[in-house]
Protein backbone atom coordinates (compact mmCIF):
# COMPACT_ATOMS: atom_id res chain seq x y z
CA UNK A 1 0.00 0.00 0.00
CA UNK A 2 2.93 2.32 0.67
CA UNK A 3 4.04 2.23 -2.96
CA UNK A 4 0.49 2.89 -4.18
CA UNK A 5 0.37 6.02 -2.01
CA UNK A 6 3.74 7.20 -3.30
CA UNK A 7 2.82 6.58 -6.94
CA UNK A 8 -0.56 8.30 -6.63
CA UNK A 9 1.03 11.23 -4.78
CA UNK A 10 3.72 11.73 -7.42
CA UNK A 11 1.27 11.42 -10.32
CA UNK A 12 -1.15 13.77 -8.58
CA UNK A 13 1.64 16.26 -7.94
CA UNK A 14 2.62 16.15 -11.61
CA UNK A 15 -0.97 16.66 -12.73
CA UNK A 16 -1.50 19.49 -10.25
CA UNK A 17 1.73 21.20 -11.25
CA UNK A 18 0.89 20.81 -14.93
CA UNK A 19 -2.51 22.46 -14.55
CA UNK A 20 -1.14 25.23 -12.36
CA UNK A 21 1.68 26.06 -14.77
CA UNK A 22 -0.72 25.87 -17.72
CA UNK A 23 -3.08 28.35 -16.07
CA UNK A 24 -0.21 30.65 -15.12
CA UNK A 25 1.01 30.62 -18.73
CA UNK A 26 -2.49 31.39 -19.98
CA UNK A 27 -2.81 34.29 -17.58
CA UNK A 28 0.62 35.65 -18.50
CA UNK A 29 -0.52 35.75 -22.13
CA UNK A 30 -3.09 38.34 -21.07
CA UNK A 31 -0.29 40.78 -20.19
CA UNK A 32 0.67 41.15 -23.85
CA UNK A 33 -2.88 41.96 -24.95
CA UNK A 34 -4.47 45.34 -25.36
CA UNK A 35 -7.05 46.57 -22.85
CA UNK A 36 -9.90 45.72 -25.22
CA UNK A 37 -8.65 42.17 -25.74
CA UNK A 38 -8.26 41.67 -21.98
CA UNK A 39 -11.80 42.85 -21.36
CA UNK A 40 -13.07 40.49 -24.05
CA UNK A 41 -11.17 37.59 -22.45
CA UNK A 42 -12.59 38.43 -19.02
CA UNK A 43 -16.13 38.62 -20.37
CA UNK A 44 -15.70 35.29 -22.19
CA UNK A 45 -14.48 33.71 -18.95
CA UNK A 46 -17.40 35.23 -17.04
CA UNK A 47 -19.83 33.83 -19.63
CA UNK A 48 -18.41 30.37 -18.93
CA UNK A 49 -18.84 30.87 -15.20
CA UNK A 50 -15.15 31.38 -14.50
CA UNK A 51 -13.18 34.20 -12.97
CA UNK A 52 -9.66 35.00 -14.10
CA UNK A 53 -8.79 36.25 -10.62
CA UNK A 54 -9.86 32.95 -9.09
CA UNK A 55 -7.97 31.11 -11.81
CA UNK A 56 -4.78 32.96 -10.91
CA UNK A 57 -5.16 32.17 -7.21
CA UNK A 58 -5.96 28.54 -7.95
CA UNK A 59 -2.95 28.28 -10.26
CA UNK A 60 -0.60 29.37 -7.49
CA UNK A 61 -2.23 26.99 -5.03
CA UNK A 62 -1.93 24.15 -7.56
CA UNK A 63 1.80 24.75 -8.05
CA UNK A 64 2.39 24.92 -4.30
CA UNK A 65 0.20 21.83 -3.90
CA UNK A 66 2.41 19.98 -6.36
CA UNK A 67 5.42 20.65 -4.16
CA UNK A 68 3.46 19.63 -1.07
CA UNK A 69 2.40 16.42 -2.85
CA UNK A 70 6.01 15.52 -3.56
CA UNK A 71 6.95 16.18 0.05
CA UNK A 72 4.02 14.04 1.18
CA UNK A 73 5.23 11.21 -1.05
CA UNK A 74 8.56 11.38 0.79
CA UNK A 75 6.79 11.21 4.16
CA UNK A 76 4.72 8.26 2.95
CA UNK A 77 7.93 6.46 2.01
CA UNK A 78 9.12 7.01 5.58
CA UNK A 79 5.82 5.50 6.89
CA UNK A 80 4.59 8.83 8.28
CA UNK A 81 1.12 8.17 6.90
CA UNK A 82 -0.89 10.60 9.05
CA UNK A 83 1.31 13.55 8.06
CA UNK A 84 1.35 12.49 4.42
CA UNK A 85 -2.43 12.02 4.39
CA UNK A 86 -3.08 15.46 5.79
CA UNK A 87 -0.71 17.09 3.35
CA UNK A 88 -2.16 15.21 0.39
CA UNK A 89 -5.78 15.97 1.28
CA UNK A 90 -4.92 19.63 1.83
CA UNK A 91 -3.07 19.87 -1.48
CA UNK A 92 -5.92 18.10 -3.25
CA UNK A 93 -8.91 19.90 -1.75
CA UNK A 94 -7.73 23.50 -1.36
CA UNK A 95 -7.62 24.27 -5.11
CA UNK A 96 -11.08 22.76 -5.51
CA UNK A 97 -12.53 25.32 -3.09
CA UNK A 98 -11.06 28.11 -5.22
CA UNK A 99 -11.71 26.74 -8.72
CA UNK A 100 -13.94 23.66 -8.96
CA UNK A 101 -12.59 22.50 -12.33
CA UNK A 102 -9.26 21.61 -10.74
CA UNK A 103 -10.78 18.51 -9.09
CA UNK A 104 -10.04 16.50 -12.23
CA UNK A 105 -6.32 17.12 -11.76
CA UNK A 106 -6.20 16.87 -7.97
CA UNK A 107 -8.26 13.68 -7.66
CA UNK A 108 -5.09 11.58 -7.48
CA UNK A 109 -3.82 13.65 -4.54
CA UNK A 110 -7.16 13.19 -2.77
CA UNK A 111 -7.11 9.43 -3.40
CA UNK A 112 -3.52 9.19 -2.15
CA UNK A 113 -4.47 11.10 0.99
CA UNK A 114 -7.36 8.74 1.67
CA UNK A 115 -5.09 5.73 1.20
CA UNK A 116 -2.50 7.27 3.52
CA UNK A 117 -5.07 7.65 6.29
CA UNK A 118 -6.23 4.09 5.65
CA UNK A 119 -2.65 2.86 5.94
CA UNK A 120 -2.23 4.88 9.15
CA UNK A 121 -5.32 3.30 10.68
CA UNK A 122 -4.16 -0.19 9.71
CA UNK A 123 -0.70 0.49 11.10
CA UNK A 124 -2.25 1.43 14.45
CA UNK A 125 -4.54 -1.60 14.43
CA UNK A 126 -1.64 -3.99 13.78
CA UNK A 127 0.44 -2.42 16.56
CA UNK A 128 -2.33 -2.91 19.14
Amino acid sequence: MKMAIVILAVLGALASGFLGMNWLNDLSALEGMSELERMAAKSMAAAQGQSLDKMGAAALVLVIGALVGLAAAFFAMKSRFALAGGMLLGAGLLPVFIQAQSVLFTALLIAAGGLAFLAHSRKGAVAS
